[in-house]
């Protein structure tokens, strides 16, 4: 593979990652639009269908590429064919340098020859390294946590432990098993620990602690790509309040209390300094930078407090149809985006006629000095 090959890899994998967060922002309008805003289970199930996508497009990207289907719907040689067509106003010598516009700034990225190409190579490498600096100490943070707890019930998936270096009870995984880790100040509290421990299951059960650790190792490669931040913020938004009523929705349980209980663990995050805050779901949710302006814990008890007035009913149905079209969508738009391994037809004809154009502006230029 060369130097080439790897910077459009990379530059096309975020590329599908600002694809992927188009598709899911407008899949989730035609929802709210539709008054299925309130459909938590349906979105969350279309934002796992779309991180699933992101982590399976560069595995089967060679196959769908090399594929005979990849050639009629690439994004290039569509728009070469409307400008051979006449339905684009612009000249085949001028498509013609805006294509090499593209190769050439490919190059300079890939041999660091302009001030422009090393600006972006040192900014993308301080952010990897940055993040991967982040995950490694949220992963020795969630060690320690771990192995300076007891573990006070553990099934053949599952581990809790008692942890005194945490203050929020958070849940995680491991290569083979889930964690659910407790502060040892909360077992005074039979009611907060049930709680604690139904809602970290909860997460567990319907995949968000999986969705989580997916995400982290993701973020080192699309740490600038403000696609990957808009979905990692909306699918921990819909998981969180998606798990609420999924908890709430079981018998015997007081909606009133959670909804404190939320409150007061919320209040020792501000004190929290030894606290996990990737590779894992913590109770009360994370707030993101920049994309989460409003409070993550007022829209969980908002929202509860209009589930207990008007419940919501959702379709299993309509949630596996919407995620097999977005996903279908993303794989569509990840091939058209790829850079086809030979010249098409129309690429073809391009150069053929931007090549004519000049010969005939070189004889028209040649009759006039005579």
């Amino acid at each position: 593979m060369t130097v080439d090959q790897i910077v459009g890899g990379a530059i096309w994998i975020q590329l599908v990652i600002l694809l992927a967060a188009l598709v899911f922002g407008a899949f989730e309008g035609i929802l709210v639009l539709s008054g299925r805003r309130r459909s938590y289970h349906t979105r969350r199930r279309m934002g796992m269908a779309v991180i699933a996508c992101l982590a399976v497009i560069p595995l089967i990207a060679p196959y769908l590429v090399a594929s005979p289907y990849a050639a009629h719907v690439n994004a290039t040689d569509a728009i070469v064919a409307q400008v051979l067509n006449g339905n684009i106003r612009i000249s085949a010598q001028d498509m013609t340098q805006l294509l090499a516009i593209k190769t050439d700034w490919m190059s300079q990225v890939a041999t660091a020859s302009s001030t422009f190409a090393q600006i972006v190579i040192s900014g993308f490498a301080v952010a990897f390294v940055a993040r991967g600096a982040y995950l490694i100490l949220n992963i020795g943070r969630i060690r320690f946590a771990v192995q300076s707890g007891q573990v006070i019930h553990q099934t053949a998936r599952c581990r809790v432990v008692v942890s005194p270096t945490v203050s929020v009870p958070f849940s995680t995984r491991g290569l083979w098993h889930y964690y659910v880790v407790l502060p040892d100040a909360l077992l005074g509290d039979r009611a907060a620990v049930q709680m604690a421990l139904g809602h970290e299951l909860q997460h567990i059960r319907q995949g968000d602690v999986d969705a989580e650790v997916l995400l982290s190792l993701i973020s080192p490669i699309a740490v600038l790509n403000p696609g990957f931040w808009f979905l990692s913020s909306r699918l921990r938004k819909l998981g969180e309040l998606a798990c609420d009523r999924a908890y709430l929705s079981r018998k015997g349980f007081d909606a009133h209390g959670y909804a404190l209980r939320l409150l007061e663990i919320a209040r020792t995050t501000s004190t929290a300094k030894n606290q996990p805050s990737a590779f894992g779901v913590p109770l009360v949710g994370r707030r993101i930078p920049f994309l989460s302006r409003r409070s993550m814990l007022k829209d969980r008890i908002l929202e509860i407090a209009h589930h207990q007035d008007k419940p919501a009913k959702e379709a299993a149905v309509l949630g596996v149809f919407l995620s097999l079209l977005m996903a279908s969508v993303v794989l569509l738009g990840a091939v058209s985006l790829a850079e086809p391994e030979d010249w098409s037809h129309e690429r073809i004809m391009l150069s053929t006629v931007a090549n004519l154009d000049r010969l005939n502006q070189l004889n028209t230029m040649a009759q006039r000095t005579w």
